[in-house]
């Protein structure tokens, strides 16, 4: 998975029909994002430096590294704050080497009714927790409730938000505001989930969502063992929360149900992972994993060069230098090859574009819209792709990335859509954008930026002064900080830069104490609503931006405007998947006129490994378990 990125987290026919019978799915291929593919095999490129083919068996510790610290075990909380969850945790489905569609995990079937509503679960029958409990279906209702009902849950939305819902009941009054409908007003145990029978789970959805297995493929839905921790009414719970879940009280007593096992972790260091023998798939090839956490990008890189460290995942982007890759194989979208180092050392290669978007996220309960706005007229997307990415990026106007994004003609294909909406207002449904990008599209526009900060009585003698918060260790958000601090400057705003980990970033973005920070967001299905839910203002007060939030810098029209589009063209009970698109068009135009979210860029994923590493590229949704690793002797 790309570094840094939280995951909020193709099946394009819409409603009941899009979902694929579980005994048909493949992960072995996957469509392209420009509409082209190739039949040619990946390689993972392994043979030692003299040419010989390394040979690879069971045992060995694989070392990782993680970004930040690893802030929690527990998979409703652990979006962006955790290392490794996918080694440890399973939910029903999964992502086999992270390619879609995704597969049977801990479901070995499924089947779904006639209106799409509810899918019925036939669980494994060999599946069991790491202290050796049988994975049930009770098990399955008890992490369920726990994700939509638990005060630990930062992933309500995930399961009954404004796309994938269960159903289930609301009381306006259980949480302020009293009168608004929040995620915090769910009613315990009104979740429409059922153990029909100990290998039997079923789920109700409000309506269909055609992304449903994929999103259930996520690890926020891993299992744990019912009554783990009493966080929820209906479960006293075995273990208090830190006992179970953190190193506190001779914990952790920590179990899940993936191929991995918790042998130790603390927060700031490190986290050991050990083969879990009684894994439904087989004992993992490998012994162990380890997971030390390394915040700067640079040490990342040393500690690879110098072989501590195994495989790295992305490469600080200073150091980065494109004509070093030597691609040899490609398959669908992936690619894999070799890098060479400046000084000759040589490593496997693997990129793959991601479905994922980096932005700058505006409080607006702190940052008025003037500023926002100059901040898109001073950034200039082209410059940042070209020489901070270095052209490992394409460059971002949209939050939906190029592959995913709507399409409204046959025969256009999405990444054409996307160019040609944000080059010239193609299919544009607001006046304001039918011209595209209103803050210049491929360039930085300082006189528009003094402009619009001058109308809003701002200047020489009334600066306005503004933290932006960048993530500990990685060069490129600092360089795209950078250039924009000194543009900002002559646009009367004096820009002061901090770092923080990512973790510690998606803690205080919940809490709402920063003004602007960079995010790098990835998706868990790959359709436009997996990002656009947050920006049309329905909670505001749970979202990162706060847009229509009570005394935030927002324009209430234009907010009820995106309510209406969202409201009328995307979950209307007759929506269509022309209407749909529509809606996601304009809550993104929308987003340009309220500057909410400042895209930048579209990433290309890397990993570099060596030699005596037998490991496969991942697809394109990222996640990737390492149970059939293998290491080869040094």
């Amino acid at each position: 998975m790309v570094q840094n990125e939280t995951r909020r987290g193709f099946l394009t026919a819409a409603g009941a029909g899009a979902v694929t019978a579980l005994a048909g799915c493949s992960g072995d291929s996957e469509p392209s994002t420009d509409g082209e593919s190739s039949n040619t095999e990946t390689s993972s490129g392994n043979s030692s430096g003299d040419g010989e083919e390394a040979e690879f068996g069971s045992g060995g510790t694989l070392q990782m590294m993680a970004t930040g610290s690893i802030q929690t075990l527990d998979p409703i909380s652990a979006k962006g704050s955790g290392a490794g969850y996918n080694q440890y945790n399973k939910p029903l489905m999964h992502f086999p080497n992270g390619m879609y569609p995704p597969e049977g995990a801990l479901a070995e079937d499924y089947s779904m009714s006639d209106d799409g509503l509810t899918y019925t679960f036939q669980l494994r029958d060999d599946a069991v927790f790491h202290n050796g409990d049988s994975v049930t279906a009770e098990d399955f209702v008890y992490s369920y409730r726990r994700l939509a009902g638990s005060e630990n849950s930062r992933n309500k939305d995930d399961i009954i938000g404004q796309t994938m819902t269960i159903d289930h009941e609301k009381e306006a009054s259980r949480a302020e505001p009293e009168d608004e409908t929040t995620l915090a007003d769910y009613v315990p145990g009104s979740l429409a989930v059922e153990a029909v029978d100990e290998t039997t789970f079923e789920f109700t959805l409000r309506s269909p969502f055609q992304y449903t297995l994929f999103q259930i493929a996520g690890g926020t839905f891993a299992v744990l063992p019912e009554n783990a921790v009493g966080d929820i009414e209906g479960y006293d719970g075995e273990y208090e929360y830190n006992e179970f879940f953190s190193t506190a009280n001779g914990g952790p007593t920590f179990a899940g149900a993936g191929p991995f096992q918790v042998d130790s972790w603390t927060k700031g260091n490190q986290i050991q992972l050990t083969a879990f023998d009684d894994f439904y798939g087989g004992s993992p090839d490998l012994d162990a994993i380890t997971y030390t956490v390394v915040g700067s990008g640079n040490t990342r890189l040393s500690r690879f060069r110098n072989e501590n460290a195994d495989i790295l995942e992305g490469m600080p982007t200073a150091s980065f230098n494109p004509s070093n890759v030597s691609i040899e194989s490609t398959e669908g979208n992936r690619s894999v090859g070799t890098y060479e180092f400046d000084d000759g050392m040589t490593v496997n290669y693997g990129e793959i574009p991601s479905l994922s978007t980096e932005y700058l996220v505006f409080n607006t309960l702190e940052v008025p819209i003037a500023v926002r706005k100059a901040f898109a007229y001073a950034m200039n997307q082209e410059d940042i792709v070209n020489n901070v990415y270095k052209g490992n990026a394409f460059a971002g106007y949209h939050i939906t990335p190029p592959a995913p994004y709507p399409t409204f003609e046959d025969g256009v294909s999405s990444t054409e859509t996307y160019n040609r909406h944000a080059e010239s207002g193609y299919q544009s449904n607001l006046e304001a954008a039918s011209d595209g990008y209103p803050y210049g599209y491929g360039e930085t526009d300082l006189e528009s930026a003094r402009r619009v900060m001058e109308e809003a009585d701002y200047g020489e003698n009334n600066r306005f002064s503004i933290t932006g918060t960048t993530i500990s260790g990685n060069s490129a958000y600092q360089s795209v900080f950078s250039r924009l601090q000194s543009k900002l400057n002559s646009a009367y705003i004096d820009m002061e830069i901090e770092e923080a980990e990512f973790g510690t970033i998606i803690s205080r973005a919940i809490s709402g104490d920063m003004e602007v920070f960079g995010l790098g967001d990835g998706m868990e299905y790959p359709g436009p609503q997996n990002f656009l839910r947050f920006l049309h203002g329905l909670n505001p007060s749970n979202q990162f931006t706060r847009w229509g939030a009570e005394g935030s810098y927002h324009d209430d029209a234009l907010r009820q405007q995106a309510r209406e589009a969202w409201d009328s063209n995307y979950a209307a009970d007759d929506a269509t998947e022309e209407s749909r698109n529509e809606a996601f068009q304009t809550v993104e135009e929308i987003n340009w006129l309220s500057m909410q979210e400042l895209p930048f860029a579209h990433v290309t994923s890397q990993r570099f490994w060596h030699d005596h590493v037998d490991v496969e590229m991942y697809g394109v949704m990222e996640n990737q378990a390492f149970d059939g690793v293998q290491l080869a002797d040094q």
